[in-house]
């Protein structure tokens, strides 16, 4: 048991996401350093008023990090060469003994000043939106017992796919049965009597 939690430590200790952090779109940009430079201004500001001066070092620390979650990583390091992996948030926070809660409110910060900066160039799934109307989720429930795919419907109303599932629990008990009652009668089928050919029939061509 102590081992199997140490390999799975290990494995939460190293890049595992498909694509680069979401809130880093701004990153991509050539002019990304005018968003960290407000951000620090601002951080000063704060911790002048509060009389807690930025601690030495913050500036590099904080592009060390958005270099390193904005860079696609070679798993040669964690023995895979071939692989290639994003940081996620919770991986790197882990790995580098930051606390991830800092780690994310700082994310969150910079990206909420990159929607002011360039408020044309946000990607439509990092837009706010308002509230779903009653409208919106019965389209949403629709679409999921259609066989729409949860990350889809979810990209199309700029919602996280856990929110259409909390709006989508009884359409997928219902998917659920109805892919339960089709594995049934499949089986039923190929087990039947009448389908199965008796081994002492010779085919003649």
């Amino acid at each position: 048991m102590v081992s199997r939690w140490i390999r799975d430590a290990g494995r939460m200790q190293r890049p595992r996401g498909m694509e680069r952090v979401p809130s880093l779109w701004w990153y991509q940009r050539s002019d990304r350093q005018r968003v960290v430079d407000a951000y620090l201004d601002r951080c000063k500001q704060v911790r002048t008023l509060r009389r807690d001066p930025l601690a030495e070092g913050f500036r590099g620390q904080l592009s060390t990090w958005l270099e390193d979650l904005n860079r696609c990583q070679n798993l040669k390091e964690w023995g895979d060469s071939r692989t290639e992996r994003y940081w996620t948030v919770p991986a790197y926070a882990q790995a580098n003994r930051i606390e991830k809660a800092a780690l994310m409110r700082h994310l969150r910060e910079l990206e909420a000043l990159a929607k002011a900066m360039y408020p044309d160039a946000v990607p439509s799934s990092r837009k706010t939106r308002s509230r779903l109307t009653e409208g919106d989720i019965r389209i949403i429930r629709q679409r999921y017992l259609e066989g729409m795919a949860a990350k889809e419907i979810a990209a199309t109303f700029r919602i996280p796919p856990s929110r259409v599932g909390q709006i989508c629990r009884e359409q997928r008990a219902i998917r659920a049965a109805e892919r339960e009652r089709m594995i049934v009668e499949h089986i039923e089928q190929v087990s039947d009597p009448a389908l199965i050919v008796p081994s002492n029939v010779e085919w003649s061509l």
